[in-house]
C-alpha cells in the first residue's frame, strides 16, 4: 500500500503566558504567518518564536500484534534465497518464526527487519 501526496508541513510555535508558563505547539500550516495566526487563535497569545518549516514524519502502520507460542522445534531451512533458522510455532498453527542467517546466492542484500512469520509450506527444509 503506497501513500500518495506530500507530507504535511509543520511549524513549532512557542510563547510565554503572563504567569511565565511555556506554551509550545506543533501546528500544521503552509506558512509561518498562518501558523502564528492559528496559535494566536487557539491560545490567545502571540508566539514569540515560530520554528520551521519541518516535514512531519509519516507514522508507520504496525502489523497487528499477536501472540507467538513456540514449540521446541528448530530447523534450518531456505526461504526466498535466505538460509534461516525456522522456529516452529504452536500458535499461529503451521507457521514458523524466521531468523535470517545469510544469503544462499551471496548477493549483498540487507537482512529483512521485523518479526517475520511465514507458513511452513513456504520453507525448504535442509
Amino acid at each position: 500500500m503506497s501513500r500518495r501526496g506530500p507530507r504535511p508541513t509543520v511549524f513549532v510555535c512557542i510563547s510565554l503566558t503572563d504567569e511565565g508558563e511555556l506554551i509550545s505547539k506543533i501546528i500544521s500550516a503552509t506558512s509561518p504567518t498562518e501558523a502564528s495566526q492559528l496559535f494566536t487563535n487557539q491560545y490567545s497569545y502571540k508566539p514569540r518564536e515560530v520554528l520551521g518549516p519541518f516535514l512531519k514524519k509519516r507514522t508507520q502502520v504496525m502489523e497487528v500484534t499477536r501472540v507467538l507460542k513456540f514449540t521446541n522445534q528448530t530447523k534450518k531451512a531456505v526461504y526466498d534465497d535466505w538460509l534461516v533458522n525456522a522456529f516452529m510455532l504452536k500458535e499461529p498453527a503451521d507457521q514458523a518464526y524466521l531468523v535470517f542467517i545469510k544469503r544462499m546466492d551471496d548477493k549483498k542484500v540487507p537482512i529483512p527487519k521485523g518479526t517475520i512469520t511465514v507458513p511452513v509450506s513456504d520453507l525448504k527444509f535442509l
